[in-house]
């Protein structure tokens, strides 16, 4: 049997584990459907008892399967799925990935440009392996953004945003036009200026870095999300701000 299935991504005991075997990941869809024993296994795959038995014992060693006794007969044991599925990889080798990699190339002597490219790359080839990192990339951003909230004075939706706006034209992380208090708009987006049209946005760490700063100075609950972005085909990033959970009027 070739191994043509892409490979797979678990959260296991002992961390992140990938899976590209072709009989290894038939078993796993066997075991996401049900508990099994290792001759059902077997009648399923119809490989040889040594051969099953290998990828057995190597699923169970990465901490993907484990076995427990059977309720209906103490003389066998049932194998069952331990693991959380993460993702599913998808080899970063695309037109977009080839495209990162040739702004990295081009930023060589300019350092700005290179950290840029290669934040990119990073955050783009891990998308590609499987893994949704908007999640992580979010809850990081809100800690860094009432970390740097402790240092602002605003007292003020206005003034905060203008605040903001300041941070990131300072920091070379984008142009911030801040001419209504439910939305922003940013050009030369430090996380996705340059990246190529994937189809959905990306920046979920700017999501949170505002959320954070807002939450932390102004005290308020805001929700921030990406509607418009340089990975959807847009010239610039448009934020979406919902105060306490509401348009403000």
């Amino acid at each position: 049997m070739n191994d043509t299935r892409s490979p797979r991504i678990f959260s296991t005991d002992k961390g992140i584990v990938m899976v590209q075997s072709e009989t290894k990941n038939l078993i796993i869809d066997f075991l996401i459907e049900r508990d099994m024993t290792g001759a059902e296994i077997r009648e399923e795959l119809d490989k040889a008892k040594s051969t099953v038995s290998v990828h057995l014992s190597d699923l169970t060693d990465l901490g993907i399967i484990d076995e427990k006794d059977h309720p209906d007969d103490e003389r066998k044991k049932l194998f069952y799925l331990k693991s959380k599925l993460l993702g599913q990889s998808e080899a970063p080798y695309d037109e977009h990935y080839k495209k990162i990699l040739a702004n990295l190339k081009g930023s060589k002597g300019d350092e700005y440009e290179f950290l840029k490219s290669l934040f990119h790359l990073i955050r783009y080839g891990l998308i590609s392996f499987g893994l949704d990192i908007h999640p992580a990339l979010k809850e990081i951003g809100r800690d860094a953004g009432r970390s740097i909230g402790q240092g602002f004075n605003s007292k003020t939706k206005e003034n905060a945003l203008k605040e903001i706006a300041d941070l990131w034209e300072d920091t070379g992380l984008g142009t911030i036009k801040t001419e209504e208090s439910d939305y922003l708009v940013i050009e030369d987006c430090f996380d996705c200026d340059e990246m190529p049209d994937v189809g959905h946005t990306l920046c979920s760490l700017d999501e949170g870095i505002i959320e954070g700063i807002i939450e932390e100075t102004l005290d308020k609950k805001v929700i921030v999300t990406e509607k418009e972005c340089h990975a959807t085909g847009a010239d610039h990033c448009k934020f979406d701000l919902e105060w306490n959970g509401e348009k403000p009027d």
